[in-house]
């Protein structure tokens, strides 16, 4: 393999990935709409079948069917797109993307296995990436951690960096993205209250295995017994996605973990002088299944765009302002890769001048 670029730990780049991604984000803006939650695709579905007076439980046919649409809708708004295998094999579904935009596959299964009555669970395939090449530009695994778990912790590790393996050798880079598991019998709002000290110990075990690191950060509040509880303060997101960046080798993408979208925002605005860009999916679309103005899938398209457009222009502009470029946790470029990207242009990005006359 020849070296194009280098992380810290001294992995390398090769000529292949670095030519992608440059190609993708040459002024080093790396968003990524994620749409490849199956699971969550399936709940969301039912309700907007539900919502529609169609008397019936979404299938798999539905989520490819959501996906499609939502690749159309997106009109490329963002540089980078996620899909599971559901969507991404289907019959011409990159021209409904668009082939400017830059195409991840999701490898794993949404069913991981339990084991230990659900203290842990471990991530398996759901396409082999071999068989996802040529459908894809970068793939993306996803592994759900309890730090103090340790059989499962192992375990994916071991899993995950086999897959590195396997898609370096393929050309092609890795998102890889951890979230921190919920014990059984835990509440959402006893969960996140574990989110900083388990972030940063996953950040250092499970960060360099991948170009990218996608992560959540602890959350400003929780839904408790029908109402709020505050959980994390501005200053301690802050400090909690400090400390992974300074551990972690690599550019970190931050995910949405089900945050509603106004507090979503506020998280990318606190870090995102730290993270590279978004990965964010639900936060931007999930009230469209529902909204007022959904009647059919050709005005859940409709409401997509007006619901989701927005938001995703919103933390593009933040990212495209004040993230670190895509290339910035490399020790070393070689001429030839810094001669794809334009580094002049990084922290400059356009948006559409708006004077109200303040």
């Amino acid at each position: 393999m020849s070296a194009w670029a280098r992380f810290s730990d001294g992995i390398e780049v090769s000529k292949s990935i670095f030519r992608t991604l440059a190609g993708a984000a040459p002024t080093g803006t790396l968003d990524v709409f994620a749409s490849d939650q199956h699971g969550s695709y399936l709940k969301l579905s039912t309700s907007f079948l539900e919502h529609i007076g169609d008397d019936r439980e979404a299938t798999d046919d539905d989520v490819r069917e959501v996906c499609r649409l939502f690749a159309r809708a997106l009109g490329g708004a963002s540089t980078a797109a996620l899909f599971n295998h559901l969507a991404y094999t289907s019959d011409g579904f990159r021209d409904l993307l668009g082939r400017q935009v830059f195409l991840i596959g999701r490898l794993e299964d949404t069913r991981a296995e339990e084991i230990d009555g659900g203290r842990g669970q471990l991530a398996r395939l759901a396409i082999e990436p071999e068989e996802a090449a040529p459908y894809v530009d970068g793939f993306k695994t996803l592994v759900k951690l309890d730090p103090d778990h340790k059989e499962s912790w192992e375990k994916n590790h071991d899993w995950l960096a086999e897959v590195y393996e396997r898609t370096r050798k393929l050309g092609k880079p890795l998102f890889n993205e951890t979230i921190v598991l919920q014990r059984p019998g835990e509440s959402k709002a006893e969960q996140t209250k574990r989110l900083p000290a388990a972030l940063i110990e996953m950040a250092r075990t499970f960060g360099p295995y991948g170009e990218f690191y996608k992560t959540q950060v602890p959350v400003l509040w929780a839904q408790e017994d029908g109402g709020i509880a505050r959980i994390s303060s501005p200053q301690q997101i802050r400090s909690c996605a400090q400390e992974m960046a300074r551990v972690c080798p690599r550019p970190m993408l931050l995910l949405s973990a089900a945050v509603d979208f106004s507090q979503y925002a506020a998280q990318y605005a606190l870090v995102s002088d730290i993270f590279a860009g978004p990965m964010c999916g639900r936060a931007y679309f999930k009230e469209s299944f529902t909204d007022a103005a959904t009647r059919d899938w050709d005005s859940l398209a409709a409401s997509f765009q007006r619901i989701a457009l927005p938001r995703i222009r919103q933390i593009k502009d933040l990212a495209g302002i004040l993230s670190p470029p895509w290339w910035s946790r490399f020790v070393w470029m070689s001429d030839e890769a810094k001669k794809l990207i334009d580094a002049e242009s990084a922290g400059k990005a356009a948006w559409v001048d708006a004077d109200f006359g303040y």
